[in-house]
């Protein structure tokens, strides 16, 4: 407890500090015409300056820490990432967007993180053959810069660098405080999620933009066949589980790739059979092998699946008999990934075979029925702020590497829980109305 005490006190509370008036300062001092063109007259300030004065900081903070500065190392480094939070708010509200910025901001990103990741793997702290993975697909990515069109970070890319900051924060919270057994657990798993992420940035920037929406669906897919292997070969559901959420996280943003830069001709429908994979099939299996009765349990399990089977082909007849092209912002019924969060989650945390039954069968009603529910993404997202956004990206993605663990899955799965059961409500609540349509 002293130890969890002192890092509130010496790291957690000043970093909140700092990233509290910065926030404050960018908000304060950008709202009027004015106060932009002075930004704009003073190149210092501009975008580009700020991420170029980022260059050197990182072997700073490796020279700190070297010299046995640690706590003085981890303010140093997080007050200079904070600063991309700054440039890039900069960039938007005075219009001082470049595509020399687009290069150059990840660029210094990659000059703060990659000195303070070889020094840890140098030291043991991190796995040298994760770390060497993760900065050839990070080299490759910024070489490739030079040659592709888009140039800007993509969303994996931003992903990566997010959680490569939390890596570090991890790893430097059991350099000043000694072991902690909750974050020591995760830093092998978030240092191969890393390197992951590292690669899924580097092959979007080179591989043709209409396969993007296809690619996420493909991983989508792998991860419910995955899901249904680890059921079938006996290993603990809460693991399958992890594979259909990394499966949710995929769909969230195959529909927005198919809508910004195409997709191939049944793309549309390749993404349903990920989806009836990943949030009816695994799922399902999830539900049959929860209850003491495998036969009651195939029987619920079968009903569950068929009803997301069903909304997934429904979705695909009305909406090409209405002419719908693009997304939905309201779905008529519950998705099948809420659906999935829902009975899945509460198979493998809830004990009781009937509050079980009773939330799957609720499920598979309400995904058939045409209870409006807002799109997740393209309704209720963007009313998130970016910060929070990014934050709870962290948050998930830091739940899943100690997902890998299965002493640790408790909390991660009462916080699922309790947001499919918010979302199972969100339309007694929920003002916004659109016209309904599948997913």
């Amino acid at each position: 407890m002293t130890s969890y005490m002192a890092m509130w006190w010496e790291i957690i509370l000043p970093v909140l500090l700092m990233l509290g008036i910065e926030r404050f300062l960018v908000l304060r001092y950008l709202r009027t015409p004015e106060q932009v063109a002075w930004v704009r007259r003073h190149g210092w300030l501009h975008p580009n300056a700020i991420s170029r004065a980022r260059y050197p900081m990182g072997f700073i903070s490796v020279l700190l820490l070297h010299l046995g500065f640690p706590r003085l190392c981890f303010l140093f480094f997080t007050f200079w990432m904070i600063s991309d939070i700054t440039d890039g708010e900069i960039a938007r509200r005075c219009d001082l967007h470049t595509e020399e910025g687009e290069t150059i901001d990840p660029f210094s990103d990659k000059l703060m993180y990659s000195p303070m990741l070889i020094y840890m793997a140098w030291t043991g702290w991190l796995d040298p053959l994760l770390v060497g993975l993760f900065l050839v697909f990070d080299v490759v990515g910024q070489v490739s810069r030079r040659f592709c069109k888009v140039k800007a970070a993509n969303l994996f890319g931003k992903a990566k660098t997010f959680l490569v900051v939390v890596l570090l924060i991890v790893v430097g919270f059991e350099w000043i405080y000694g072991p902690l057994p909750l974050l020591g657990r995760a830093i092998y798993p978030l240092t191969a999620i890393c390197a992951a992420l590292a690669f899924c940035s580097t092959a979007f920037k080179l591989i043709p933009n209409y396969w993007y929406a296809n690619i996420l669906s493909i991983m989508n897919l792998v991860c419910g066949l995955a899901g249904c292997y680890v059921l079938l070969a006996g290993h603990p559901p809460v693991y399958a589980l992890g594979l259909v959420f990394l499966g949710q996280f995929l769909d969230l943003f195959d529909g927005r790739a198919a809508e910004r830069w195409g997709s191939t001709p049944r793309g549309e429908v390749f993404d349903d059979v990920a989806d009836g994979t990943s949030f009816g099939l695994t799922v399902g299996l999830v539900v049959a092998l929860s209850f003491p009765s495998l036969t009651l349990g195939l029987v619920i399990g079968g009903l569950y699946l068929a009803a997301v089977i069903y909304r997934l082909v429904r979705f695909v007849v009305e909406k090409r008999k209405e002419g719908v092209l693009g997304g939905v912002g309201t779905f008529s019924g519950m998705p099948s990934p809420a659906g999935a969060l829902l009975a899945g989650t509460a198979c493998v945390f809830i004990p009781s075979p009937l509050v079980n039954g009773i939330l799957v069968l609720a499920t598979s009603a309400l995904m058939v029925s045409r209870v409006p529910y807002a799109h997740f993404g393209r309704t209720i997202l963007p009313k998130i702020p970016k910060i929070v956004r990014v934050l709870v990206l962290g948050l998930f993605l830091f739940m899943l590497a100690l997902g890998f663990r299965r002493d640790e899955y408790t909390a991660p799965l009462l916080i699922s829980l309790v947001a499919a059961l918010t979302y199972l409500v969100s339309p007694l609540f929920w003002k916004e109305k659109a016209k309904p349509s599948d997913k």
